[in-house]
């Protein structure tokens, strides 16, 4: 008689209802408003850049389960959905080779030389992204210029930061542009309406594909940290509310830093991972060459989630000692 190969216990087995298809889809839905808030600022070249990318990615990923020989697996959306994420960190004025370029790095680097989704120890979005900046700096920085009369600088809020320093930044980025995207703030496509991506942030954690407390934490620790420093010394560092609101924040804490393969799984891990992710955020933003430090900050934390892992409650019914727990 054949032994089977799985021998399943402890009924009943209740399916969750999440399949790869699913999440993908939902974290395709949750993206849609940036993506509307970016087209009502520079227009069709958002979706030039968000077709390109979500069609090469798609493509890539065929070719390379081909070339792996590996099933077929484009219709679990998931390079669709890696897609258009890699589509939010970037300008809309890149050239459509490099965008192609960056969708192979993606699926390479980030999913099939580990043996394919949920194999990969690090995020392929922020491997194709950290790739093409360090390669095309120019392009990757080519921000478009802002469409209003009234605009007072043709830089990113990061970029200006880095460039000027806090001075006059309340009046050349106000608050509520920052947070409802206008067409006074340039900067990826991602970056634009932090508005869309909360709103996209609370569908996700409500439609429980993420956890809330990655989130929380990153912002917690990025603002906390920013509020030490702005108040030591408010001429040479910007305001929280500012650090928050500039930039890729928002979109590192719900679309990057939750990445399913690549984060921990434990609560406790889950808090340290997003306050790291934050304080390494300002670190980067502070005191490095780079203005946006949210998706670097990510990339390097996460090369050390199976640590978080380890982080766990004492055993409940367990004496520890200087050697070892005793059972009780």
């Amino acid at each position: 008689m054949k032994t089977p190969e799985l021998v399943a216990s402890s009924w009943p087995h209740i399916h969750s209802g999440n399949s790869v298809q699913n999440m993908m889809l939902t974290l395709i839905i949750a993206l849609l408003p940036a993506v509307v808030a970016a087209f009502l600022v520079f227009g069709l070249d958002t979706l030039k850049v968000v077709i390109i990318a979500m069609a090469s990615a798609i493509f890539w990923d065929a070719v390379l389960q081909k070339l792996f020989k590996k099933s077929l697996t484009v219709y679990d959306l998931s390079a669709a959905a890696y897609g258009l994420v890699f589509a939010m960190l970037l300008p809309v004025t890149i050239p459509w080779w490099i965008i192609v370029l960056g969708t192979l790095v993606m699926m390479l680097l980030g999913k099939h030389v580990y043996g394919g989704l949920g194999c990969n120890p690090f995020n392929g979005v922020l491997i194709a992204y950290v790739a093409l900046l360090l390669s095309y700096p120019g392009h990757m920085g080519n921000w478009p210029m802002p469409t209003s009369d009234m605009m007072m600088t043709q830089y990113p809020p990061l970029v200006e930061l880095k460039e000027n320093g806090p001075f006059l930044l309340e009046d050349a980025f106000p608050v509520k542009d920052l947070f409802l995207g206008t067409n006074l703030i340039t900067g990826s496509i991602g970056e634009i309406s932090k508005l869309a991506l909360l709103l996209g942030g609370l569908f996700l954690i409500v439609r429980k594909k993420i956890s809330w407390i990655i989130p929380a934490s990153f912002l917690f620790g990025l603002t906390g940290f920013a509020t030490i420093f702005w108040l030591i010394d408010p001429n040479t560092y910007a305001s929280p509310i500012f650090h928050l609101l500039a930039g890729g924040s928002l979109l590192a804490a719900f679309f990057l830093a939750t990445d399913w393969p690549t984060s921990p799984v434990t609560k406790y891990g889950m808090v340290f991972f997003g306050l790291m992710c934050g304080v390494m955020t300002m670190v980067i933003r502070s005191w490095s060459q780079w203005a946006e430090g949210a998706y670097f900050a990510v990339f390097i934390v996460s090369m050390i989630t199976p640590y978080f892992d380890k982080i766990r409650p004492k055993v409940f019914g367990a004496r520890f000692t200087s050697k070892r727990p005793v059972r009780l």
